[in-house]
């Protein structure tokens, strides 16, 4: 069911079991798994079907500190949220993530990689990537037993097939059928209002873009609106303390981090051939496989580094078949109008060759194509040290809705630099170890001074500001992602994660989502629901 607030002609209240806050890749994958438990849900999102430039601008942040590209660039306010973009890539944390070695300044997690297991498993049943581990597969095509990896552990990222990737066209639509959730449209919310007397959330106070406001009274509430929104919504909801809600010790906003993405070195001539032989994607059962080069838990207790991996970007020139195609693909998960798909589809004919070419290797060598003009990067991805004063704050300035806008205060360390210059040779010696040398350094990654940050940017991999934990003095959620002291009050989001491993962090906040799912589910069994359809027909 689907309701456009801004068609609705006056105030009203809706009333459901569950209140979710965002309909992107958390907010759909908690409808969905709560409704199929029996469970009653109105899903509130801000934005429309498509990506709407009013929507988009309420997402205008003041930067202080280091440039955070993803603050504008990585976050989309529509239906299926960052799904509409992401590339669809699935590779879990590792055990030494959850719960890091002593000696590394990393933080531990208050679960371990074990709670989320079963949901990673699920996870891939929903990107129809399936449970299987080809591993032993491609490493027998990698002839690895015939190196010494004690230092880098190589591992494989699945990426969902693009038709599967935009959650709106798959679970999206999943929820648009359900009975048991309600999808309201242009429905911005702008305040949590807890009761005075008993401290549990009463209402999500909504706002459409004519300037009309909306109540949402549920029994839980869930904030499933991505890292930067998840802390904005808190701390500008005031209507009992001016410091916004789960704030009392002033950690909403805080120990805000990404993944530093360091370009080190380019892969060329000799080696770029075998580089080609060695590490190009492979298609395993029409799944593709990239590899990973992780810092291994050993190296990373000996030398007390941060998570760190490095991996291979691979970039078509304009104009190719390669590049032609998956501009058709990403305008068709983008959900773009007609005009812009079939417009992407016309450069395929001139491009035919190279596309029968591609489709050859995958047919048949299970590759991907890479034609002799793809430039070849070394990247180095490496997770932040945690830092209270690289935060989010709110601002005095309003957006369109009267709500203050976001400060993103992003702070880089020199542990992050320490850890990227370490792991830079040890990769450097393997990669030469397996022919994959030498390679061409970008010298400003060698200095001593801020030089290496203009190789550096983040990845729109924004995390933490509600961070989980034990201690309420330390953190904002706890290992049920309950904000503390608010019984009845949720954050799914990045948001809550203590650390970022090197790996994509959503396919891990999709398990913690589920996880959520789950446990939200058995306290509505204890309480009593409020019929959504029943109400909504009043």
């Amino acid at each position: 069911m689907q309701i456009d607030l801004d068609q609705v002609g006056e105030t009203k209240e809706y009333t459901s079991t569950v209140c979710i806050v965002g309909a992107g890749i958390a907010g759909l994958l908690l409808a969905r798994n709560l409704a199929a438990r029996g469970v009653d849900v109105n899903l509130i999102e801000g934005g429309g079907q498509t990506l709407e430039t009013r929507s988009q601008e309420i997402y205008s942040a003041k930067m202080e500190g280091n440039h955070h590209d993803g603050t504008t660039r990585g976050r989309f306010r529509v239906f299926g949220g960052s799904s509409t973009r992401w590339g669809g890539q699935l590779l879990s944390y590792t055990a030494d993530v959850f719960s890091p070695p002593n000696t590394v300044p990393s933080l531990k997690w208050p679960i371990a990689n074990y709670d989320l297991e079963p949901y990673y498993s699920e996870v891939h049943k929903i990107m129809h990537v399936g449970n299987d581990s080809p591993e032993l597969e491609l490493f027998d095509q990698l002839e690895m037993k015939k190196w010494d990896c004690s230092d880098v552990k190589i591992r494989f990222s699945k990426w969902a097939p693009f038709s599967k990737r935009n959650l709106a066209n798959t679970v999206g639509r999943e929820c648009l059928r359900s009975t048991r959730i309600a999808c309201f449209l242009h429905a911005n919310a702008t305040s949590i209002e807890p009761s005075k007397a008993t401290g549990r959330i009463e209402r999500v106070v909504v706002k459409n873009y004519r300037g009309m406001s909306f109540r949402f009274k549920a029994q839980q509430f869930v904030i499933c609106t991505g890292t930067i929104e998840s802390s904005r919504l808190l701390l500008a909801s005031t209507s009992i303390s001016e410091r916004g809600i789960g704030n009392s010790t002033d950690n909403v906003g805080r120990y805000f981090h990404d993944h530093i993405s360091v370009s080190a070195a380019t892969i060329q001539g000799e080696a770029k051939r075998q580089f080609v032989r060695l590490f190009s994607p492979r298609l395993v059962g029409g799944i593709l496989f990239t590899p990973k080069l992780e810092a291994s838990a050993e190296l990373r207790s000996r030398d007390r580094l941060l998570a760190v991996m490095a991996h291979f970007a691979i970039e078509e020139p304009p104009g190719t078949g390669v590049a032609a195609l998956r501009e058709v693909l990403q305008s068709i998960q983008r959900h773009e109008k007609s005009g812009q798909v079939i417009k992407a589809i016309s450069t395929l004919p001139g491009n035919l060759k190279e596309i029968v070419r591609l489709l050859w290797f995958a047919h048949v060598r299970k590759r991907r194509a890479i034609s002799n003009g793809a430039a070849i990067t070394l990247r180095l991805d490496c997770e932040q040290k945690p830092m209270a004063t690289s935060r989010i704050r709110i601002s005095a300035e309003r957006d369109i809705l009267g709500m203050p806008k976001a400060i993103v205060d992003w702070r880089i360390s020199k542990e992050e630099q320490r850890t990227v210059q370490s792991y830079a040779r040890i990769i450097g010696s393997f990669l030469n170890k397996v022919g994959i040398g030498p390679l061409t350094w970008s010298p400003e990654l060698w200095k001593t001074d801020d030089s290496w940050l203009k190789l550096a940017s983040d990845t729109y991999h924004a995390m933490g500001g509600t961070r989980m934990g034990t201690d309420p003095k330390s953190s904002v959620v706890d290992c049920n992602l309950q904000v503390h002291g608010v019984p009845n009050l949720f954050v799914a989001s990045c948001s809550v994660f203590p650390g970022g491993g090197s790996s994509n962090p959503t396919f891990t906040m999709m398990a913690l989502t589920l996880r959520l799912g789950t446990h939200l589910a058995n306290e509505c069994i204890r309480g009593v629901s409020f019929p959504v359809r029943e109400q909504l027909a009043s």
